[in-house]
């Protein structure tokens, strides 16, 4: 197996993991937010809808740094409004899932060993394989957060 198609099954059983979990939450929890400064699980599967297209954008050397500033993050934002059910955000990752794993097919072997310089992790050269597997991490990661919501609610179930 090539290790592009090994990124494509690893990562979609990723996102079919986080959303599993998200799932489990009950609809009168999926707002609630630890603390003032947290985030919801609905948040954070609209960060998870996002996270393919951002991936695409590195891959196909469409990249740019990220503009945090207020305007770009108000439109971010009130796009992601329009995403109101965990199913709502599913159905959008999926989309750009499919854009992403059409990409992955479609690289050459030759670019597996290219680098680029990104401003993440103190700015260092990421490998090709680490781009690739930036969405994988971030379901992970964020799956982690949803399942620490849920025990701190009290669900201790594996889900």
């Amino acid at each position: 197996m090539k290790l592009q198609e090994h990124m494509i099954e690893v990562t979609r059983e990723g996102a079919k993991e986080a959303f599993k979990y998200a799932k489990a939450v009950p609809a009168d929890k999926r707002e609630w937010k630890p603390l003032e400064n947290g985030r919801s699980v609905l948040d954070l599967c609209r960060e998870l809808a996002m996270c393919p297209e951002w991936a695409v954008e590195l891959l196909a050397d469409k990249y740019k740094k990220p503009d945090f500033d207020e305007a770009a993050m108000a439109e971010a934002k009130a796009m992601q409004a329009g995403w109101k059910t965990i199913e709502d955000c599913e159905k959008q990752c999926n989309e750009r899932l499919e854009k992403f794993f059409s990409l992955m097919r479609e690289l050459p072997d030759e670019r597996l060993a290219e680098t680029k310089w990104l401003p993440y992790d103190g700015g260092r050269d990421f490998t090709m394989p680490e781009m690739m597997d930036y969405p994988r991490w971030n379901f992970n990661y964020h799956l982690g957060q949803i399942a620490y919501i849920q025990t701190l609610y009290g669900d201790k179930e594996m889900h």
